[in-house]
């Protein structure tokens, strides 16, 4: 029998708030459901037979009408095409779900409450999937599936949290026991939202597709979505990264460096250095380390001011260290010199003791400490 050919993805969060990068949210809104248009684009594009919506395809129950008449447009965009979505624990099926008013395409199968399946004979194809009926869902949802012992590809579409054996999850838990034994020959899971790779369980082959696009510097590094042909004897998937930005952590040295220009400079050829002129897209958590000289005051409201030009979004942590003579420092007598004095003291405690969670505590202490006797320490240093 002839695979199916799919589209997976999860995670979406269309009308997510995303208040943690200010003014710039609006437009990152917009491009997640931009997101979702490329999606639909990749299906008509590659012939796909079944978009597998795998949960969270937004982010609250509250969504906006027109958000909702864009998708409805969208889907009935690629009529060819069936769509399969299970609701996740932030777009639950309840009463005033959008999932539940109004009708949508024809060519879209929603799954309202337990485990339930559609078949589609002239693909072989029988689609299984199961839905949140609440923000919590304790109980095992797919265990609920029976799969008939025959040719039929049997895909399913899950909004879950994979867990150990005995393991408890409020998310729809789901272990590797249950899906060794579900007779599915792929799931597609969402509500993880960084991928994993195309797993095996049994004869089932199972993935975390992971979001489309970043929601925070939590969701770093590239995303988007599976793609492939699902059949009797296995999967064949790869992914395809379709975000417009990504989220990056990145860590510059500015050992050497004096003054906010140099350390602008300094960032900015890292970032050209790891994506190339690209660099200009993305979103950055930019932290800097190092040893730097006691004279030289890290400012960095300055240096992100900067910086933000340059970048789409940025802000900045200081996690640089002082270079100071300690001994030297504790001998003084001064505030400064006790304060270094008695945490050079816990410091060596805790070495003889080999506690090295309160003796990296107390390095951090120490650091942050010689910063504020240098003005450095802003009320967001953490």
């Amino acid at each position: 029998m002839q695979g199916i050919k799919i589209l997976h993805c999860a995670d979406l969060h269309i009308g997510a708030g995303l208040i943690t990068i200010g003014s710039r949210a609006r437009k990152r809104r917009a491009e997640i459901l931009m997101a979702f248009d490329r999606i639909i684009e990749e299906c008509r594009r590659a012939g796909v037979q079944a978009l597998l919506i795998a949960g969270d395809l937004f982010d609250g129950v509250d969504v906006r009408d027109t958000d909702i008449s864009h998708m409805k447009e969208r889907f009935a965009s690629i009529p060819d095409t069936i769509v399969a979505i299970s609701p996740g624990n932030h777009d639950s099926v309840s009463e005033d779900s959008c999932y539940m008013s109004g009708e949508w395409p024809s060519n879209v199968l929603i799954f309202r409450g337990g485990m339930e399946h559609a078949e589609f004979p002239d693909l072989g194809l029988r689609l299984w999937g199961a839905g949140f009926g609440s923000t919590y869902v304790d109980v095992p949802l797919l265990p609920q599936a029976s799969v008939p012992q025959d040719d039929f590809i049997n895909i399913c579409v899950l909004h879950g949290d994979l867990v150990g054996k005995g393991q408890k999850s409020n998310y729809n838990p789901v272990s590797v026991e249950q899906i060794a034994a579900s007779g599915m020959d792929y799931i597609a899971l969402g509500h993880v939202h960084k991928r994993t790779e195309v797993l095996k369980a049994g004869k089932t082959s199972y993935a975390y597709s992971g979001c489309p696009e970043g929601l925070g510097f939590d969701e770093s590094g590239e995303k988007g979505i599976y793609m492939g042909t699902v059949d009797r004897n296995g999967t064949s998937l790869e992914f395809r990264p379709i975000c417009a930005r990504m989220y990056i952590d990145l860590e510059v040295d500015i050992s050497g460096k004096y003054g906010t220009m140099e350390t602008v400079e300094a960032v900015i050829r890292k970032m050209k250095e790891a994506y190339g002129e690209a660099f200009r897209n993305h979103l950055y958590k930019v932290v800097l380390t190092g040893n730097v000289v006691s004279e030289m005051s890290i400012d960095l409201d300055a240096i992100k001011a900067r910086l933000e030009p340059e970048v789409f979004f940025v802000k900045m942590r200081n996690r640089t260290e002082l270079e100071i003579d300690l001994a030297e420092t504790a001998r003084e007598n001064s505030l400064k010199g006790i304060f270094v004095r008695k945490m050079l003291e816990q410091i060596s405690l805790h070495q003889d003791r080999n506690d090295t969670v309160n003796l990296e505590r107390c390095r951090t202490a120490l650091n942050i400490g010689l910063k504020a006797f240098n003005g450095e320490v802003m009320y967001h240093e953490d």
